[in-house]
């Protein structure tokens, strides 16, 4: 490090105000006597974030905010007119908005067989038994079976991707529960592979199985199984009509389709349920906003290597770390 900070400049970062924005000022502030510049978090955040504090991917700087790229461009700048950077990180937490936050994504598709299951902090064995090895979801407005009867849940096909959709909210299907979808397509097509991949992924290891060799079959078979659907949808046209037609019949059908959401890894429900049924840490009373186990050497090497990286190389003088009292250990943490 460069010596401790004698006067720092805070910048908050958005798309209106980006790496290119803040390096044209660099200057400006470089005469106003200040020693470091002050960023607000970089690391891409959810789409559309004002503040940054709600990271979805830890790996890479904001994409709205001009990317590795901007942010070289500004370093350049920074050290050009003789600064420093102090960094503002996020350890606590990350959003879980949507499909941005992969590693959430992944845990809500496949429960705690997902490889990334260890990073947040989630009860997986919840005194409510309808809860256990599931995620609860509390984004509805109104209360589960009224949505339901109102047709505002409904399962969305994307070549052989399925979510499941809420007005803005998107969930991932669980694998094991998509021959619900295929074999009836299947049988009416009279197509066996189409058949043969519905069973196929009924017979990947359970959700619940997470010994290292079941994950690793799971998370192989499904990738292979969804590249095996998406080339059989793309060579006979008459089998996505097939498909659309048997989610149309799932949307229709509400006891099939509540037995459906039934048997994904993650429970979809009133957003009131939050204060009393919620099985993962999150930030004060933010749902979107999920804790991160970062007393796990694990998670704390994938959601600081970038960060560490700039500090090694030069490129950060320094860290300020937001809400270290939402972290397990935080004196060892430091």
């Amino acid at each position: 490090m460069a010596g401790a900070p004698l006067s720092t400049y805070r910048l908050q970062l958005n798309a209106d105000f980006d790496f290119d924005d803040a390096a044209g000022i660099v200057g400006y502030l470089s005469d106003l006597g200040v020693s470091h510049v002050y960023l607000s978090p970089i690391l891409q955040a959810a789409p559309g974030s004002t503040h940054g504090y709600d990271v979805v991917d830890p790996s890479r700087p904001s994409s709205e905010l001009g990317g590795a790229d901007g942010y070289a461009r500004l370093t350049a700048a920074v050290a050009a007119a003789g600064l420093r950077q102090v960094l503002d990180i996020v350890p606590n937490h990350m959003a879980i908005t949507g499909p941005e936050n992969r590693w959430w994504w992944d845990v809500l598709e496949n429960g705690p067989s997902s490889v990334w299951a260890s990073h947040f902090d989630v009860t997986w064995d919840p005194p409510e038994a309808k809860l256990r090895n599931r995620l609860l979801m509390p984004i509805l407005g109104d209360h589960y079976g009224r949505v339901l009867e109102r047709g505002e849940i409904t399962v969305v096909r994307e070549g052989p991707v399925f979510t499941i959709r809420y007005f803005d909210h998107r969930l991932p299907v669980s694998p094991r529960t998509l021959e619900t979808i295929l074999a009836p397509a299947a049988a009416a097509t009279g197509d066996d592979d189409l058949a043969f991949i519905g069973t196929a992924y009924r017979r990947l290891p359970a959700a619940t199985r997470t010994d290292p060799a079941s994950m690793t079959e799971r998370k192989r078979d499904a990738r292979v199984l969804r590249a095996q659907l998406r080339r059989l949808l793309d060579e006979r046209l008459t089998l996505g009509r097939a498909v659309d037609d048997s989610v149309a019949a799932l949307n229709a059908d509400i006891d099939a389709l509540d037995a459906f959401l039934d048997i994904q890894n993650h429970r979809i429900a009133y957003w009131r349920t939050a204060g009393r049924d919620l099985d993962y840490r999150r930030f004060f009373d933010i749902d979107t906003l999920v804790g991160l186990r970062v007393e796990d050497p694990e998670v704390f090497d994938d959601t600081h290597a970038q960060i560490l990286a700039w500090v090694r190389d030069g490129v950060v003088d320094g860290l300020r770390v937001d809400h270290p009292d939402g972290l397990r250990d935080p004196e060892g943490y430091a």
